[in-house]
């Protein structure tokens, strides 16, 4: 037994010893060509560390061995798929992707344990993520307090100061393509935490979602914003509206906004304040062409949130169609004087749910489904789709136009479906196979979806008016 337990320990000291530290693959001072590359580049390492960032820039996450500089680092893994405080043990070869140092090639995974506390991030100043300091943050979960926007959203980055030096942040870990709301020059952030990363010859940080920012407590920097649901067609779903915090001594007990929303997609049923810090039920207004709703909140009583991302009302939607609506906050004010000047905009978006071949037809313009004139150059939306399998272009539409004589005019659409909900449109111009106008009359518009994997179809129409004259 006591030879059994020997070995044992003699194993466990061995495997230990095979283990780099993080910190010895990040720490350098010496500057490359463009970089500072790691002193171990090309060599077969395993470490340890506890995950503190997942799906950056699709197949990439980010380990810490703790917080503090050079103890974090990337791995370069699109083969699996950890969770925020996975305990991981991986072997792999140590690689400098664009100025960044990685750890690729992995040979071994494994998960040690699971629901660990994650690193502290490190308060910095954007004055430590520049060019000769930054390196030491590469990987890095960090935190910058109080800094200003300098430079509006620019593609995938806008830029904060400290009145000092700046730095940029940036969306590696939003789905992409990503834009950033709600983001205007001289607003106030309290924390912009995310981790670090190198590229493009500047260290930028990345939150990994919008709980990782946290605006300024301040009534005049009072930020809503909507959440993004996914939804059955026919369901009646309840999306939050999220307000920043709220101080208590605001006295905040008015409130009122304004939502857009797309009415061929959804209709407004009702608003609920369940696990809100609303204290009564506002008031609620559809607007004469019942696309927008008008909320107004006021009591007696004050309401106040102890933190961020606070719900301050949910609204209920029923779908009726498939698709995808934006909620458009238009507007927003506090006590009748205070303006929120931070919003940002929601959706709800309904996937085909089921095989069929999906097709609408519809003229925003004259609020006529399918009717149009494209001798006065309207156009008129082709919208159609079919269930889809995550991440396989498995479905080809075809569009045919066909007029009362049963003939072929126009095919508009002959396309595999690559949207990930599955559903495309094409704004038409009425113009058959040879780019005539088509004369005035009724015109059949015919779906075909084409399982490319199996050969089978799926068919709809609908018919189109084209006419001389809309009133």
């Amino acid at each position: 037994m006591r030879i059994i337990i020997s070995l044992a320990f003699i194993l466990i000291i061995s495997i230990s010893a095979f283990c780099t530290t993080i910190y010895d693959i990040q720490y350098t001072t010496v500057a490359g060509t463009g970089s500072y590359p790691s002193l171990l580049i090309n060599q077969v390492v395993t470490v340890k560390g506890v995950v503190i960032g997942t799906g950056f820039l699709a197949g990439k996450y980010m380990i810490s061995e703790g917080s503090g500089a050079w103890k974090s680092i990337v791995i370069n893994d699109a083969a699996n798929s950890p969770l925020l405080g996975d305990s991981l043990s991986i072997t792999g070869t140590v690689n400098e992707v664009s100025g960044c140092t990685e750890i690729g090639s992995i040979t071994n995974y494994t998960v040690l344990n699971s629901g660990n506390a994650l690193p502290a991030a490190v308060t910095v100043t954007p004055g430590n993520l520049l060019y000769n300091t930054g390196e030491a943050y590469e990987s890095v979960l960090i935190k910058l307090v109080n800094v200003r926007v300098s430079v509006a959203p620019i593609g995938s980055n806008f830029t904060v100061t400290d009145n000092t030096s700046s730095c940029q942040i940036s969306d590696g870990f939003y789905p992409q393509p990503h834009t950033w709301t709600g983001i205007v020059v001289n607003q106030v952030w309290s924390e912009i935490n995310g981790i670090v990363n190198y590229s493009s010859g500047q260290y930028r940080t990345h939150p990994r979602n919008d709980n990782d920012m946290i605006p300024l407590a301040d009534i005049n920097n009072i930020s809503v914003k909507i959440d993004d649901v996914e939804a059955k067609k026919g369901e009646i779903k309840a999306v939050n509206v999220l307000v920043s915090k709220l101080e208590s001594s605001w006295n905040i007990n008015k409130y009122s906004f304004k939502v857009g929303f797309n009415k061929r997609i959804l209709t407004f049923v009702d608003v609920d304040i369940t696990s809100s810090i609303s204290n009564i039920r506002p008031e609620v207004e559809l607007s004469i062409k019942e696309d927008s709703v008008y909320v107004t909140y006021v009591d007696t009583a004050s309401i106040s949130s102890a933190s961020n991302n606070a719900v301050l009302v949910k609204l209920l939607f029923k779908t009726l169609s498939y698709g995808e609506s934006i909620l458009d906050l238009t507007s927003c004010k506090f006590n009748d004087t205070i303006n929120a000047p931070i919003l940002n905009d929601g959706k709800i978006g309904i996937p085909i749910s089921k095989k069929i071949a999906w097709l609408s037809v519809w003229n925003d313009n004259y609020n006529k489904k399918n009717i149009f004139n494209p001798w006065q150059n309207q156009k008129i939306t082709i919208e159609y789709g079919c269930l889809i399998q995550s991440g396989v272009a498995s479905s080809k539409a075809i569009v045919r136009i066909y007029d009362v004589q049963g003939r072929l005019v126009a095919t508009p659409i002959n396309k595999i479906i690559n949207a990930s909900d599955g559903i495309e449109y094409l704004l038409w111009d009425g113009r058959d196979k040879n780019r005539n106008l088509l004369p005035i009359g009724v015109y059949y518009c015919h779906l075909e979806i084409i399982d490319r994997v199996t050969g089978n179809s799926e068919t709809t129409v609908q018919p189109i008016v084209v006419a001389a004259e809309l009133k």
